[in-house]
């Protein structure tokens, strides 16, 4: 289906994003991420409903994903803090299953973290 059917997008081509690591089975981190496409699909109920062409930054774009509205978010400073969060979040929890003396990486993770002081704290950061 094209996007020109009517319906109000929340994000277009060429935005800049953070997206959700799409694969459930992976850790839950927001990538810097751009729209490559929009177009209208259908849940599984049929309904109409807006899907992103997401291609992740840094990344080849074999890996771009079409992506639901609800695993994107605008590029702004409370969701780059978020972003944080999630990334300290998932670094922590892959070195406590035990890879402590393995090189603990999450593609793109790095790099959401680099620069960052090691103790630093969100004011709205609970762990």
């Amino acid at each position: 289906m094209s996007a020109s059917e009517g319906m109000k997008f929340k994000f277009h081509s060429g935005e800049k994003v953070l997206c959700f690591e799409p694969d459930p089975t992976k850790a839950r981190v927001l990538y810097d991420a751009k729209i490559v496409d929009v177009i209208v699909g259908k849940d599984e109920k049929g309904r109409k409903i807006p899907e992103y062409l997401i291609h992740f930054n840094g990344w080849n774009r074999s890996w771009d994903r079409w992506a639901a509205e609800d695993h994107v978010l605008r590029d702004t400073d409370e969701n780059r803090r978020l972003q944080r969060k999630l990334a300290r979040k998932a670094v922590a929890r892959l070195r406590s299953t035990g890879r402590k003396k393995k090189r603990c990486r999450l593609p793109g993770v790095d790099s959401v973290l680099k620069g960052l002081p090691t103790e630093e704290k969100d004011e709205n950061d609970e762990n």
